[in-house]
């Protein structure tokens, strides 16, 4: 695969969206990659007079795909989510006799459908990991539909979680942003910082504010509020205050409780479950939690960091979902880090995406950070399925 091919893709499917004559869903991602995805993809759209709905997905999941595609749209469009289960995609469109293009940066499943237009560049030999991020995917093919570089700095935001100078294919939006002057690129330490000028905000600062917005926020219209506030290039601080200050004051809760009772451990496993501290709260919030806590002296960088919270049943725009749910995130502290780098450890998407399909659960994710629904009460046989992962893996 090459990058001419990859265009070649990109064009493609933006000259069949740009022909349609109905109305599309934009299903996305909360957290600031995603915000941003649905914000330059909203943009286009409307530049292209396509009328479109959104919908902010925090997981996907069997009975939550269902949820979606009952909804009778002839064409879906996923945003910085899908690749990880397009096999549930795959199924839902077949079934109704509709179509789907995933744009997205996740650990990709392969898979052959004439419905179904894949744009992950991972499947191009790029790494969703290092190279590009879900918003610069976006960015790239919608670019194809009608004018953005005036919404390329949303892409240079979106891109704040891939750690490092943007390169690769996140420099496409970066340098036709400060082309047209939303973006300085600034040095510091030997790394480049990228401000976003009309805002006088770092773009890291603005990725943490966009998450708090989507996730901390999702139960209380924050991810549709980010989105129009990335459009209208403005954000609004009082209400970005008081997610931060929520999201603050329930992580600190949770680091006090974990500080007394520590963590449990598990052969290759430690693990944590928050139950309903998070209750109200999107469940990206215990990724985020879990990353922070995997930095942290209480977390040893030798095993894998798995903390749980509990699902909430009701998805605002979407439905209510079948069953109870528990949400798994699991991180790579730093010494795992470094094993799965060197192909020493298995990916944590590997583990988390065969652990949670044999508890009956759905996950995806990347490499070194990854998430899952399973089943309430299930969270002890995930565990044991993770380990019995790492050691067959171990003895290969």
């Amino acid at each position: 695969m090459s990058m001419e091919e990859y265009l070649e893709a990109l064009r493609g499917a933006a000259e069949e969206l740009r022909s349609v004559d109905f109305e599309v869903p934009i299903i996305f991602h909360d957290d600031a990659d995603g915000l941003c995805s649905a914000a330059i993809a909203s943009t286009a759209l409307d530049r292209a007079g396509i009328k479109h709905e959104l919908y902010c997905v925090e997981k996907l999941h069997p009975a939550i795909v269902k949820l979606i595609h009952s909804k009778g749209y002839k064409l879906y469009i996923y945003l910085d989510i899908g690749s990880g289960r397009a096999d549930l995609i795959m199924k839902s469109v077949e079934e109704r006799d509709s179509r789907a293009i995933i744009v997205d940066h996740h650990d990709p499943r392969r898979v052959e459908s004439e419905r179904i237009i894949h744009l992950n560049p991972e499947l191009y030999g790029f790494s969703g990991e290092t190279d590009v991020s879900g918003s610069t995917a976006t960015y790239l093919f919608m670019r194809g539909l009608s004018r953005l570089d005036d919404a390329a700095w949303m892409a240079v935001v979106g891109s704040a979680e891939i750690p490092g100078d943007l390169r690769s294919l996140n420099r496409v939006p970066l340098e036709d942003a400060v082309r047209i002057g939303d973006v300085e690129v600034r040095r510091a330490r030997g790394r480049e910082r990228y401000l976003i000028k009309f805002l006088k905000k770092p773009w890291n600062k603005l990725s943490s504010t966009l998450t708090a917005m989507g996730s901390v926020g999702y139960y209380r219209g924050g991810p549709y509020l980010a989105v129009e506030s990335l459009k209208r290039r403005a954000i609004e601080e009082d209400r970005v205050k008081e997610f931060e200050e929520l999201r603050r004051k329930r992580f600190n809760q949770a680091f006090a409780i974990l500080a007394k009772r520590g963590l449990k451990v598990d052969g290759m496993v430690q693990w944590f479950h928050l139950g309903d501290l998070f209750k109200g709260l999107g469940s990206k919030t215990i990724g985020t939690f879990t990353s922070m806590l995997s930095y942290r002296k209480i977390c040893s960088p030798n095993k894998y960091l798995i903390g749980f919270m509990r699902f909430e049943k009701s998805l605002p725009r979407i439905g209510e979902i079948a069953g109870e749910w528990v949400k798994a995130s699991v991180r790579t502290p730093k010494r795992v880090a470094d094993e799965v780098r060197a192909g020493r450890l298995p990916p944590a998407s590997e583990l988390t995406v065969k652990s949670a399909e044999r508890v009956g659960g759905s996950g995806d994710g990347h490499s070194f950070a990854a998430s899952a629904l399973i089943p309430a009460r299930r969270e002890e046989d995930f565990i044991r399925e993770f380990n019995r992962l790492i050691e067959e893996f171990t003895r290969s």
